[in-house]
């Protein structure tokens, strides 16, 4: 597993493990199609992510990683899936990330039929749409001769591999549908009209990105994912509650309280309101194994509680003592953007190097961007706001830190989202694992921002 809060770490993935994987994903799957029938009408996309780096083995021969998110259901069901599934999981061994976008493409404009897409990070599906409208008229060329040829070609074994009946008919309607002088947004809702659910993210960090998902597909319904880690399944969504489900079913689950680290709750002992550290005992060798995840429990299903995750907890920058979290950050800038009105499309707090270190806010707006003076004063109000915790006002007035500075990113430069996900790639993240952040505690990122001003 990697993160953006931490190292890679390897999870022993174990039989007695899938299968505490697959009671959650089987409950949810269930509920899904049980309430929502059309989804068995047609196809699905479940993401997957390019080979950023070459399969690797453990020293004595076993096999890192996952293909796809289908690596978490039984045998039987990732059969099913398969035979389902829009895009063939050999995508994945694609090592070019816009070969992997191009023939992901290919593959899902080809299917008329799309009903549902689960994706972890909702920035993750924004990205893949952003080249179609490049693009367009390049792959219903290609949908004609029935296989994908991306702007760097694919490797002769692969191109034959993705080989597929030539698409006359359909090229002919989606091009119409290019053609037309309508909203992007309606062109997706024409290219894939029985689509009717999209699963991600969206809680925490993801939350401001699956509402500009949202705005793409209005029309669609989203799921909410519950909180899935590689190292264990921690809740499942289900349709019509406030909040995912604890699986219970699934691993022997304990609670720190928050606001009192040294006790320790099981599931039953859990109140409402209550923030709470998740620890896991699982089939895959874990004993009390401490996620870093924050929660709220929100309410009960029957006995069971319903959990948000809030962020993870220990998310955490201390440049000279000041312990700034990223659920704090999370809720002050929110605060910030819905004073000020400001919906940004990227915001990212990091270190800057400076003598004495401060922090800066990378923003992004769209359309105007964001004048002088406002910065000004976003920049003294984050400060001010930052100085809740207690810590980090200490450290202000002691002058250990310099005021926060905000830097705007030009509204109509490249996509900060883009050149964050690209650094975080370069430095060894798998595509689909890149997590939405307020806070990065990570040194570097003004060389990485700045140099694209």
């Amino acid at each position: 597993t990697s993160g953006s809060t931490g190292g890679e770490k390897l999870i022993p993935f174990t039989a007695s493990l899938r299968q505490q994987f697959q009671r959650a994903v089987s409950a949810w799957v269930f509920d899904l199609f049980r309430h929502r029938p059309a989804l068995r009408q047609g196809r699905a996309y479940w993401s997957i992510s390019p080979a950023v780096a070459a399969g690797r083995r453990t020293a004595c021969g076993l096999r890192i990683g996952f293909d796809d998110d289908a690596a978490y259901l039984g045998a039987a069901q990732r059969w099913l899936i398969q035979r389902l599934q829009v895009v063939p999981p050999d995508v994945c061994r694609l090592s070019d990330v816009e070969s992997f976008q191009y023939c992901t493409l290919w593959f899902l404009l080809r299917a008329a039929d799309l009903t549902s897409i689960s994706v972890w990070n909702p920035t993750f599906l924004t990205a893949l749409l952003a080249p179609l409208e490049t693009w367009h008229d390049r792959l219903c060329f290609d949908l004609r001769r029935g296989r994908p040829e991306p702007p760097d070609s694919l490797p002769p074994k692969r191109s034959s591999q993705f080989a597929a009946p030539a698409a006359g008919r359909r090229a002919e309607e989606l091009q119409a549908i290019f053609r037309r002088d309508l909203p992007w947004l309606e062109k997706l809702r024409l290219i894939w009209p029985k689509l009717a659910l999209i699963s991600c993210w969206a809680d925490a960090g993801a939350s401001r990105y699956c509402e500009q998902l949202q705005s793409l597909f209005p029309s669609v319904e989203f799921q909410p994912k519950g909180l899935l880690a590689t190292e264990g399944c921690v809740s499942l969504p289900l349709l019509g509650r406030p909040a995912a489900a604890l699986a219970v079913r699934s691993h022997f689950f304990e609670f720190q309280p928050v606001d009192a680290p040294h006790e320790i709750r099981l599931a039953h002992e859990l109140e409402t309101g209550g923030h709470y550290g998740v620890i896991l005992t699982t089939g895959g060798g874990l004993y009390r194994y401490e996620l870093r995840d924050e929660i709220e429990v929100v309410g009960f299903e029957n006995q069971c509680p319903l959990l948000r995750f809030l962020g993870k907890a220990d998310c955490i920058s201390d440049l000279v003592g000041e312990k700034l979290s990223e659920p704090h950050v999370r809720k002050v800038l929110q605060a910030l953007f819905e004073q000020h009105h400001i919906r940004p499309t990227f915001a990212l707090l990091a270190s800057a190097d400076s003598r004495p270190p401060r922090y800066r806010l990378y923003l992004q707006v769209p359309i105007l961007g964001v004048t002088a003076p406002l910065l000004g004063d976003l920049a003294a109000e984050l400060d001010c706001r930052l100085g809740e915790n207690p810590h980090y006002a200490y450290a202000r007035r002691l002058g250990q830190l310099a005021p926060v500075e905000v830097f705007s990113l030009p509204a109509h430069g490249e996509s900060g989202w883009a050149i964050y996900r690209r650094e975080c790639v370069a430095r060894g993240m798998r595509w689909g694992d890149i997590k939405p952040l307020l806070l990065d505690p990570r040194p570097g990122w003004p060389a990485v921002f700045e140099t694209f001003v």
